[in-house]
């Protein structure tokens, strides 16, 4: 029985242990640093008010249906190639006849100093509870009044969906503590000339003037220079706040660049791989650490699993290997309470139904990584809020 190694449990890897789950002559070993899944699409909601579960997944409940899926928890620091062998962090040895590498990105602070200090993250669920805590004492913590500045640094699609959620969020939890009217102010900082500047031009110009509309100020061509506790730097001025959340730069995962003699990285870091995702006959690389067109998406991430598995399976029964994994991917971004943008290649359309095709398009998501009665148990309780806070858990969802 071939044994195969899934290192990483986000979206590729998940799919990938789903898709080879009813595969009897395959034995897999799923390794990944934390005991839950993230659902990065639903976090900036988790942020602004609802229920942290919708992106924190367990990932045993998500494979418990796969008979052949063992989940070990922990960091991979090594790799043994001559003897096909991972070593842990804590020292455990796990063998494998085939590896499949999608750990996820890192963050990338650049160097810029006060950073990693003084900024809050969106990026991981442990980020966003982080923050949501800090929203939330930041305005109610004051005297009765809010007052505060907001800023958030980096205007891709996590950016952009934090920046439109976050003014309804603030403006609720100042109207639950009954707090004195004082406008609280949101910027969106980007260091280049556009905001989105994986979409086109098209897509960017519309969500620049819906977050306009809803009333956050986006500074393009402003880079970041430094942060301490109470001001932000930036190349066209000092913006005082001790609300900045980094949404910006990503890094591949250093474990690649740390093991030379076996990966292979381009220019900016990523791994370089063959036709079949691969670096080796018996190691693959996907999702945000392969070096390929689409990779950073999460559609990217689960249709390199499906590539995978299909190759995997054709090597097995010795039939025909899959030849494509690349292809466009649709985006959807939601930007404020009932408006969206969608991209596909050159189209992109807008609007408040966009904003129901995107809710819709979680079902897909999640089925992805949990199969259909899962996903729709998670998706059809999507919409409920949560709290800590007594006050503010007694009031009832505002969008």
């Amino acid at each position: 029985m071939k044994h195969i190694v899934i290192a990483g449990g986000g979206f590729a890897g998940i799919k990938l242990a789903r898709k080879l789950r009813k595969q009897k002559d395959i034995r897999i070993t799923l390794i990944n640093d934390l005991e839950y899944f993230r659902y990065s699409p639903a976090l900036y909601r988790a942020v602004t008010g609802f229920k942290i579960g919708i992106a924190r997944l367990p990932i045993e409940w998500m494979l418990i249906d796969s008979d052949n899926v063992s989940v070990v928890i922990g960091r991979i620091t090594d790799i043994n190639r001559a003897n096909k062998e991972l070593k842990l962090e804590d020292g455990q040895k796990i063998d494998y006849d085939e590896v499949i590498f999608a750990l996820g990105a890192a963050n990338n602070y650049f160097g810029i100093e006060g950073l990693n200090e003084y900024s809050y993250g969106v990026k991981t669920v442990h980020d966003a509870i982080q923050l949501k805590v800090h929203i939330h004492n930041s305005l109610t913590q004051k005297a009765k009044v809010a007052d505060e500045n907001f800023v958030i640094i980096g205007a891709g699609p996590t950016g952009v969906e934090l920046a439109g959620a976050l003014g309804a969020y603030l403006i609720e939890v100042a109207r639950k503590h009954k707090l004195k009217h004082h406008p609280v102010k949101i910027y969106l900082v980007e260091a280049g000339p556009r905001i989105l500047p994986q979409m086109s031009e098209q897509a960017s110009r519309k969500v620049s003037q819906r977050l306009a509309k809803l009333g956050v100020e986006t500074l393009v061509n402003t880079a970041v220079q430094s942060e301490t506790l109470s001001e932000l730097k930036t190349s066209v001025g000092m913006i005082k706040s001790k609300n900045v959340i980094w949404a910006a730069g990503t890094q591949n995962n250093p474990f690649f660049k740390e093991h030379p003699e076996v990966f292979s990285l381009n220019k900016r870091g990523y791994v370089i791989v063959n036709k079949h995702l691969q670096v080796s006959p018996d190691i693959y690389v996907c999702g945000d650490n392969a070096a390929t067109t689409y990779s950073g998406l999460a559609e990217t991430a689960v249709r390199h699993a499906n590539f995978i598995a299909k190759d995997i399976i054709a090597r097995i029964h010795h039939t025909g290997r899959p030849k494509h994994y690349e292809k466009a991917s649709m985006q959807v971004v939601p930007v404020g309470n009932r408006w969206s943008v969608f991209q596909y290649k050159t189209l992109v359309i807008s609007g408040g139904l966009i904003s129901v095709i995107r809710r819709f398009a979680d079902i897909f998501g999640y089925t992805d990584v949990l199969g259909p009665i899962k996903a729709l148990t998670i998706w059809a309780n999507s919409d409920r809020f949560e709290d800590d806070c007594p006050i503010c858990d007694k009031s009832q969802r505002y969008n």
